[in-house]
């Protein structure tokens, strides 16, 4: 998928759910109450040493997102890298779980069939809108108003201010 198709899906999502375009998500809510309109969705939390060396993981066949318990509770603290994590395992579900499940060797890389690529592509444009990003004057502002890494957030600003100076 390209960059403007998972852009697409990011902002037809948050329609979807009312939520506005520009504001910080509340992943937290997001993930709990998403059953409400994915009827097969299930949301759990396993204990850490049942998911060694994972933060979450995306279940496609039972749209199921699971979270380490360590993950969940700083979800529940607002920690800027939880909520990446849980926007990027929302990516998974959406992107992947109707996608046949097949794996290949590529001679060369190809980020845009990269699904850990688009899975963080999702979550970048869930958590940080091209809209939102465009009224920050730094990176700074974009980690500080959408909780999110700041390491995603210049990644996201650079991208988005690029893409603006192309259009003007």
């Amino acid at each position: 998928m390209t960059e403007n198709e998972i852009e697409g899906l990011a902002g037809a999502m948050k329609r979807t759910l009312g939520l506005d375009q520009t504001k910080r998500v509340a992943m937290i809510q997001m993930l709990e109450l998403m059953e409400e309109w994915l009827p097969d969705y299930i949301f759990t939390v396993q204990e850490d040493d049942a998911m060694p060396g994972m933060d979450g993981y995306t279940g496609l066949e039972h749209y199921e997102i699971c979270l380490s318990n360590s993950t969940y509770l700083a979800l529940h603290e607002g920690n800027p890298e939880a909520r990446h994590t849980a926007a990027h395992e929302l990516g998974h579900l959406l992107l992947h779980s109707q996608a046949p499940t097949a794996y290949a060797r590529r001679s060369e890389y190809d980020r845009h069939v990269d699904p850990e690529w688009q899975a963080d592509y999702f979550a970048d444009a869930f958590l940080m809108p091209r809209a939102g990003v465009r009224t920050c004057v730094t990176a700074e502002e974009v980690a500080e108003r959408y909780s999110v890494p700041l390491e995603r957030a210049e990644q996201r600003f650079d991208e988005v201010t690029k893409i603006q100076g192309e259009l003007f």
